[in-house]
Protein backbone atom coordinates (compact mmCIF):
# COMPACT_ATOMS: atom_id res chain seq x y z
CA UNK A 1 0.00 0.00 0.00
CA UNK A 2 2.88 2.43 0.67
CA UNK A 3 5.24 1.60 -2.01
CA UNK A 4 2.37 1.84 -4.75
CA UNK A 5 1.43 5.12 -3.02
CA UNK A 6 4.81 6.55 -3.32
CA UNK A 7 5.35 5.01 -7.01
CA UNK A 8 2.38 6.50 -8.01
CA UNK A 9 3.27 9.97 -7.09
CA UNK A 10 6.56 9.75 -8.26
CA UNK A 11 5.32 8.77 -11.27
CA UNK A 12 2.48 11.54 -11.77
CA UNK A 13 4.09 14.43 -9.95
CA UNK A 14 7.16 16.37 -10.92
CA UNK A 15 7.74 18.45 -7.38
CA UNK A 16 7.26 15.18 -5.60
CA UNK A 17 10.09 13.79 -7.87
CA UNK A 18 12.27 16.88 -7.42
CA UNK A 19 11.71 17.40 -3.98
CA UNK A 20 13.02 13.85 -3.63
CA UNK A 21 15.66 14.17 -5.54
CA UNK A 22 17.18 17.35 -3.50
CA UNK A 23 16.24 15.67 -0.12
CA UNK A 24 18.71 12.79 -0.96
CA UNK A 25 21.40 15.34 -1.95
CA UNK A 26 21.13 16.98 0.83
CA UNK A 27 21.45 13.76 2.91
CA UNK A 28 24.34 12.59 0.87
CA UNK A 29 25.90 16.29 2.16
CA UNK A 30 24.97 15.47 5.80
CA UNK A 31 26.24 11.77 5.72
CA UNK A 32 29.76 13.07 4.16
CA UNK A 33 29.86 15.99 6.82
CA UNK A 34 29.45 12.93 9.16
CA UNK A 35 32.08 10.92 8.61
CA UNK A 36 34.58 13.14 6.79
CA UNK A 37 34.64 16.40 8.76
CA UNK A 38 33.48 14.47 11.26
CA UNK A 39 30.86 16.10 12.75
CA UNK A 40 30.48 14.21 16.24
CA UNK A 41 26.57 13.49 17.31
CA UNK A 42 25.79 15.17 20.56
CA UNK A 43 24.15 12.10 22.85
CA UNK A 44 22.34 13.32 25.98
CA UNK A 45 20.62 11.23 29.20
CA UNK A 46 18.98 8.39 26.02
CA UNK A 47 22.71 7.07 24.76
CA UNK A 48 24.27 6.90 28.44
CA UNK A 49 21.06 4.43 29.39
CA UNK A 50 22.12 2.92 25.61
CA UNK A 51 25.32 2.22 26.77
CA UNK A 52 24.77 0.85 30.12
CA UNK A 53 22.61 -1.64 28.56
CA UNK A 54 24.68 -2.81 26.36
CA UNK A 55 27.61 -3.26 29.07
CA UNK A 56 25.02 -5.41 31.41
CA UNK A 57 24.04 -2.93 33.87
CA UNK A 58 20.47 -2.33 33.00
CA UNK A 59 18.01 0.43 32.04
CA UNK A 60 20.33 3.10 34.68
CA UNK A 61 22.16 6.11 34.79
CA UNK A 62 24.98 6.65 37.06
CA UNK A 63 22.81 6.38 40.61
CA UNK A 64 21.51 3.18 39.40
CA UNK A 65 18.09 2.51 37.63
CA UNK A 66 16.26 4.77 36.40
CA UNK A 67 12.65 5.94 35.13
CA UNK A 68 13.99 9.08 33.93
CA UNK A 69 13.43 8.42 30.45
CA UNK A 70 11.19 6.56 28.88
CA UNK A 71 12.44 2.73 27.19
CA UNK A 72 11.97 3.42 23.49
CA UNK A 73 14.73 5.68 22.85
CA UNK A 74 17.03 3.88 24.71
CA UNK A 75 16.05 0.40 22.78
CA UNK A 76 16.41 2.38 19.58
CA UNK A 77 19.92 3.16 20.00
CA UNK A 78 21.05 -0.11 22.24
CA UNK A 79 22.41 -2.08 18.72
CA UNK A 80 24.08 0.77 18.07
CA UNK A 81 25.55 0.78 21.14
CA UNK A 82 26.78 -2.43 21.20
CA UNK A 83 28.93 -1.36 18.11
CA UNK A 84 31.12 0.41 19.74
CA UNK A 85 32.32 3.94 19.75
CA UNK A 86 31.62 4.18 15.65
CA UNK A 87 28.21 3.24 17.15
CA UNK A 88 26.72 7.24 17.76
CA UNK A 89 27.95 8.16 14.25
CA UNK A 90 25.91 4.91 12.89
CA UNK A 91 22.50 5.80 15.39
CA UNK A 92 22.98 9.61 13.84
CA UNK A 93 23.05 8.43 9.82
CA UNK A 94 20.22 5.97 10.50
CA UNK A 95 18.34 9.22 12.04
CA UNK A 96 19.40 11.35 8.93
CA UNK A 97 17.82 8.65 6.80
CA UNK A 98 14.52 8.31 8.74
CA UNK A 99 14.47 11.90 8.32
CA UNK A 100 14.97 11.80 4.68
CA UNK A 101 11.89 8.99 4.59
CA UNK A 102 9.19 11.56 6.96
CA UNK A 103 9.48 14.31 4.35
CA UNK A 104 8.53 11.90 1.73
CA UNK A 105 5.76 10.79 4.65
CA UNK A 106 4.75 14.18 5.59
CA UNK A 107 4.31 15.02 1.81
CA UNK A 108 2.19 12.25 0.69
CA UNK A 109 0.13 12.91 4.41
CA UNK A 110 -0.55 16.11 3.31
CA UNK A 111 -1.65 15.46 -0.42
CA UNK A 112 -3.67 12.74 0.69
CA UNK A 113 -5.44 15.11 3.62
CA UNK A 114 -5.10 18.65 1.88
CA UNK A 115 -4.33 17.88 -2.27
CA UNK A 116 -1.05 18.11 -4.16
CA UNK A 117 -0.40 22.13 -4.11
CA UNK A 118 -0.72 22.13 -0.16
CA UNK A 119 1.84 18.93 -0.53
CA UNK A 120 4.09 20.87 -2.09
CA UNK A 121 4.47 23.91 -0.45
CA UNK A 122 4.33 22.15 2.91
CA UNK A 123 6.69 19.51 1.49
CA UNK A 124 9.59 22.08 0.55
CA UNK A 125 9.05 24.24 4.00
CA UNK A 126 9.71 20.85 6.20
CA UNK A 127 12.73 19.52 4.06
CA UNK A 128 14.17 22.86 4.14
CA UNK A 129 13.68 23.81 7.85
CA UNK A 130 16.76 24.44 8.97
CA UNK A 131 16.46 22.64 12.63
CA UNK A 132 14.97 19.50 11.55
CA UNK A 133 17.82 19.56 9.06
CA UNK A 134 20.28 19.85 11.67
CA UNK A 135 18.35 17.17 14.18
CA UNK A 136 19.41 14.28 13.10
CA UNK A 137 23.17 14.77 14.64
CA UNK A 138 21.37 14.76 17.97
CA UNK A 139 21.15 11.55 19.68
CA UNK A 140 17.67 12.58 21.88
CA UNK A 141 13.80 10.97 21.51
CA UNK A 142 12.70 14.25 19.17
CA UNK A 143 15.13 12.94 16.47
CA UNK A 144 12.73 9.58 16.97
CA UNK A 145 9.58 10.76 17.95
CA UNK A 146 8.71 12.83 15.00
CA UNK A 147 9.51 10.70 11.98
CA UNK A 148 7.45 8.01 13.73
CA UNK A 149 4.67 10.64 14.41
CA UNK A 150 4.64 11.37 10.65
CA UNK A 151 4.86 7.77 9.27
CA UNK A 152 1.99 6.81 11.82
CA UNK A 153 0.07 10.07 10.06
CA UNK A 154 0.63 9.11 6.69
CA UNK A 155 -0.56 5.38 7.40
CA UNK A 156 -3.73 6.62 8.82
CA UNK A 157 -4.47 8.73 6.33
CA UNK A 158 -3.64 5.60 3.56
CA UNK A 159 -5.95 3.31 6.26
CA UNK A 160 -8.57 5.71 5.90
CA UNK A 161 -9.14 5.36 2.03
CA UNK A 162 -10.07 1.93 3.28
CA UNK A 163 -11.52 2.31 6.79
CA UNK A 164 -9.20 -0.55 8.42
CA UNK A 165 -7.56 0.07 10.88
CA UNK A 166 -5.09 -2.73 12.62
CA UNK A 167 -3.93 -3.39 16.29
CA UNK A 168 -0.59 -2.97 14.61
CA UNK A 169 -1.62 1.03 13.94
CA UNK A 170 -2.73 1.11 17.28
CA UNK A 171 0.17 -0.94 18.99
CA UNK A 172 2.52 1.73 16.93
CA UNK A 173 0.59 5.16 18.24
CA UNK A 174 1.06 3.87 21.43
CA UNK A 175 5.08 3.08 20.95
CA UNK A 176 5.46 6.60 19.94
CA UNK A 177 3.35 8.05 23.07
CA UNK A 178 5.75 5.85 25.46
CA UNK A 179 8.78 7.25 22.90
CA UNK A 180 7.79 11.05 23.52
CA UNK A 181 4.98 10.63 26.72
CA UNK A 182 3.61 14.64 25.80
CA UNK A 183 2.57 13.74 22.40
CA UNK A 184 -0.02 10.73 24.17
CA UNK A 185 -3.36 12.96 24.39
CA UNK A 186 -2.45 13.73 20.77
CA UNK A 187 -1.64 9.55 19.82
CA UNK A 188 -5.77 9.15 21.63
CA UNK A 189 -7.91 11.95 20.15
CA UNK A 190 -5.77 10.79 16.95
CA UNK A 191 -7.03 6.97 17.00
CA UNK A 192 -10.26 8.30 17.94
CA UNK A 193 -10.52 10.67 14.81
CA UNK A 194 -9.59 8.01 12.25
CA UNK A 195 -11.25 5.62 13.43
CA UNK A 196 -14.37 6.71 13.15
CA UNK A 197 -17.20 5.54 13.34
CA UNK A 198 -15.72 4.29 17.06
CA UNK A 199 -17.54 1.05 17.27
CA UNK A 200 -16.88 -1.39 20.53
CA UNK A 201 -14.55 -4.18 18.42
CA UNK A 202 -12.33 -0.76 17.44
CA UNK A 203 -12.78 0.54 21.34
CA UNK A 204 -11.55 -3.33 22.71
CA UNK A 205 -8.59 -3.31 19.66
CA UNK A 206 -7.85 0.34 21.40
CA UNK A 207 -7.81 -0.76 24.86
CA UNK A 208 -5.73 -3.68 24.44
CA UNK A 209 -3.32 -1.43 22.27
CA UNK A 210 -2.19 0.27 25.06
CA UNK A 211 -2.17 -2.25 27.71
CA UNK A 212 0.22 -3.91 25.70
CA UNK A 213 2.67 -1.04 25.19
CA UNK A 214 2.62 0.05 28.57
CA UNK A 215 1.97 -2.89 30.87
CA UNK A 216 5.94 -4.18 30.46
CA UNK A 217 7.31 -0.66 31.27
CA UNK A 218 5.12 -0.22 34.04
CA UNK A 219 5.78 -3.49 35.85
CA UNK A 220 9.31 -3.05 35.28
CA UNK A 221 9.22 0.35 37.48
CA UNK A 222 6.67 -1.28 40.12
CA UNK A 223 9.24 -4.04 40.79
CA UNK A 224 12.44 -1.71 40.69
CA UNK A 225 10.99 1.61 42.25
CA UNK A 226 7.42 0.06 44.05
CA UNK A 227 5.56 2.94 42.24
CA UNK A 228 3.38 3.40 39.30
CA UNK A 229 5.21 5.06 36.78
CA UNK A 230 3.15 4.31 33.06
CA UNK A 231 5.56 6.93 31.52
CA UNK A 232 8.52 8.08 33.40
CA UNK A 233 9.60 9.83 36.71
CA UNK A 234 10.27 13.47 36.11
CA UNK A 235 7.22 15.67 36.64
CA UNK A 236 8.07 17.88 39.63
CA UNK A 237 11.79 17.74 38.35
CA UNK A 238 10.64 19.77 35.30
CA UNK A 239 8.44 22.43 37.35
CA UNK A 240 11.92 22.61 39.94
CA UNK A 241 14.07 23.58 36.61
CA UNK A 242 11.49 25.78 35.17
CA UNK A 243 11.82 27.73 38.72
CA UNK A 244 15.79 27.94 39.46
CA UNK A 245 16.12 31.60 38.87
CA UNK A 246 13.83 32.64 41.44
CA UNK A 247 15.23 30.15 44.19
CA UNK A 248 17.23 31.13 46.87
CA UNK A 249 20.72 29.79 47.02
CA UNK A 250 19.66 27.58 50.12
CA UNK A 251 17.29 25.43 47.86
CA UNK A 252 19.00 24.87 45.43
CA UNK A 253 21.97 23.43 47.39
CA UNK A 254 19.63 22.00 49.21
CA UNK A 255 18.27 19.77 45.59
CA UNK A 256 21.72 19.66 44.55
CA UNK A 257 23.26 18.02 47.15
CA UNK A 258 19.91 15.34 47.63
CA UNK A 259 20.66 14.72 43.95
CA UNK A 260 24.21 12.92 44.76
CA UNK A 261 21.98 10.48 46.84
CA UNK A 262 19.41 9.68 45.54
CA UNK A 263 18.21 8.83 41.90
CA UNK A 264 15.58 10.42 39.42
CA UNK A 265 12.38 8.84 41.10
CA UNK A 266 13.78 9.47 44.71
CA UNK A 267 14.31 12.97 43.62
CA UNK A 268 10.54 13.52 42.67
CA UNK A 269 9.58 13.96 46.56
CA UNK A 270 12.55 16.75 46.49
CA UNK A 271 11.36 18.79 43.52
CA UNK A 272 8.22 18.68 44.80
CA UNK A 273 8.92 19.88 48.66
CA UNK A 274 10.71 22.95 47.03
CA UNK A 275 8.91 23.51 43.96
CA UNK A 276 5.22 23.59 45.74
CA UNK A 277 6.48 25.77 48.74
CA UNK A 278 7.84 28.26 46.00
CA UNK A 279 4.27 28.24 44.45
CA UNK A 280 2.38 29.35 47.72
CA UNK A 281 4.99 31.52 49.10
CA UNK A 282 5.12 33.31 45.55
CA UNK A 283 1.75 32.62 43.10
CA UNK A 284 2.06 35.81 41.22
CA UNK A 285 5.93 35.61 40.42
CA UNK A 286 4.91 31.53 39.18
CA UNK A 287 1.87 32.72 37.34
CA UNK A 288 4.62 35.54 35.75
CA UNK A 289 7.86 33.04 35.34
CA UNK A 290 5.08 30.64 33.33
CA UNK A 291 3.72 33.27 31.31
CA UNK A 292 7.88 34.13 30.47
CA UNK A 293 8.10 30.32 29.38
CA UNK A 294 5.52 30.62 27.10
CA UNK A 295 7.70 33.33 25.20
CA UNK A 296 10.49 30.93 25.45
CA UNK A 297 8.81 27.94 24.34
CA UNK A 298 7.33 30.45 21.28
CA UNK A 299 10.48 32.29 20.41
CA UNK A 300 13.96 31.21 21.90
CA UNK A 301 14.70 29.80 25.50
CA UNK A 302 16.78 31.94 27.63
CA UNK A 303 19.84 30.27 27.23
CA UNK A 304 20.38 31.12 24.11
CA UNK A 305 19.24 35.02 24.17
CA UNK A 306 23.04 36.45 24.68
CA UNK A 307 23.25 34.39 20.84
CA UNK A 308 20.51 35.55 18.89
CA UNK A 309 22.54 37.44 16.18
CA UNK A 310 24.94 34.44 15.80
CA UNK A 311 23.84 33.64 12.34
CA UNK A 312 23.52 29.94 13.61
CA UNK A 313 20.49 30.77 16.10
CA UNK A 314 19.32 33.41 13.53
CA UNK A 315 19.08 31.03 10.49
CA UNK A 316 17.79 27.95 12.93
CA UNK A 317 15.70 29.65 15.41
CA UNK A 318 14.87 33.37 14.95
CA UNK A 319 14.05 33.41 11.38
CA UNK A 320 12.11 30.22 11.43
CA UNK A 321 10.33 30.39 14.79
CA UNK A 322 8.96 34.37 13.73
CA UNK A 323 7.79 33.45 10.81
CA UNK A 324 5.94 30.26 11.28
CA UNK A 325 4.56 31.99 14.81
CA UNK A 326 2.85 34.73 12.33
CA UNK A 327 1.98 32.66 9.28
CA UNK A 328 0.27 30.36 11.83
CA UNK A 329 -1.59 33.05 13.90
CA UNK A 330 -2.91 34.19 10.35
CA UNK A 331 -4.12 30.37 8.90
CA UNK A 332 -5.77 30.06 12.58
CA UNK A 333 -7.67 33.53 11.72
CA UNK A 334 -8.45 32.25 8.17
CA UNK A 335 -9.83 28.95 9.11
CA UNK A 336 -11.94 30.67 12.44
CA UNK A 337 -13.31 33.63 9.48
CA UNK A 338 -13.98 30.96 6.60
CA UNK A 339 -14.67 27.85 8.69
CA UNK A 340 -17.81 27.07 6.11
CA UNK A 341 -15.20 26.78 2.94
CA UNK A 342 -12.78 24.93 5.29
CA UNK A 343 -15.46 22.51 6.95
CA UNK A 344 -14.05 19.16 5.20
CA UNK A 345 -10.14 19.72 7.24
CA UNK A 346 -11.22 21.99 10.01
CA UNK A 347 -11.61 18.42 12.30
CA UNK A 348 -7.83 17.65 11.93
CA UNK A 349 -6.51 21.35 11.88
CA UNK A 350 -8.19 22.09 15.17
CA UNK A 351 -6.78 18.57 16.43
CA UNK A 352 -3.36 19.74 15.40
CA UNK A 353 -3.46 22.99 16.88
CA UNK A 354 -4.71 21.93 20.05
CA UNK A 355 -2.01 19.57 20.01
CA UNK A 356 0.45 22.83 19.83
CA UNK A 357 -1.71 24.67 22.51
CA UNK A 358 -1.64 21.52 24.82
CA UNK A 359 2.15 21.56 24.37
CA UNK A 360 2.71 25.07 24.81
CA UNK A 361 0.58 24.77 28.31
CA UNK A 362 2.90 21.60 29.61
CA UNK A 363 6.39 23.58 28.98
CA UNK A 364 4.37 26.91 30.22
CA UNK A 365 3.82 24.72 33.25
CA UNK A 366 6.93 23.56 33.48
CA UNK A 367 9.91 24.66 32.05
CA UNK A 368 10.88 25.18 28.55
CA UNK A 369 15.05 25.69 28.44
CA UNK A 370 16.32 24.31 25.68
CA UNK A 371 14.95 24.37 22.00
CA UNK A 372 13.89 20.43 21.40
CA UNK A 373 10.67 21.32 23.08
CA UNK A 374 9.64 22.92 20.53
CA UNK A 375 10.82 20.98 18.11
CA UNK A 376 8.66 17.95 18.52
CA UNK A 377 5.05 19.41 17.50
CA UNK A 378 6.67 22.74 15.15
CA UNK A 379 6.12 20.52 12.48
CA UNK A 380 2.39 20.72 12.77
CA UNK A 381 2.62 24.53 12.55
CA UNK A 382 3.79 24.37 8.82
CA UNK A 383 0.03 21.87 8.08
CA UNK A 384 -1.82 24.52 10.24
CA UNK A 385 -0.89 27.17 7.29
CA UNK A 386 -3.11 24.73 5.12
CA UNK A 387 -5.96 27.63 5.12
CA UNK A 388 -3.53 30.35 3.95
CA UNK A 389 -2.41 28.41 0.63
CA UNK A 390 -6.37 27.10 0.10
Amino acid sequence: MIAQDIRQSFQQHRFFRWLIYFSAIILLIKLAALFILPITPHAIEDWYIANNIAHGNGFSLSLGPTALKTPVYPLFLLPFALIGSIGITIASTVQHILWFFAVIAFMRACAIRFGNRFSSISGFIFAFHPAYLYYPFVLETTALSVPLLIFYWYYAELQKQTNQYSIVWMIGGFIIGLCQPILLPAIFVLHSYFAKPFTKKKYITLVLSAIIVFTPWTIRNALTFHQFIPMKSPMWMNVYEGMTKSLSEADIAFIESARTMHNDVQMEEYYKQVATTHIAENPAQYVNECLHRFQEFWLIPDRYSDRVFEPGILISRIIPQVTLMITTIIGLVILILRKHTLQEHSEMLWIMTGTLLYVSLIYTLTQAANIRFKLDVEWLQIVVLFPIFK
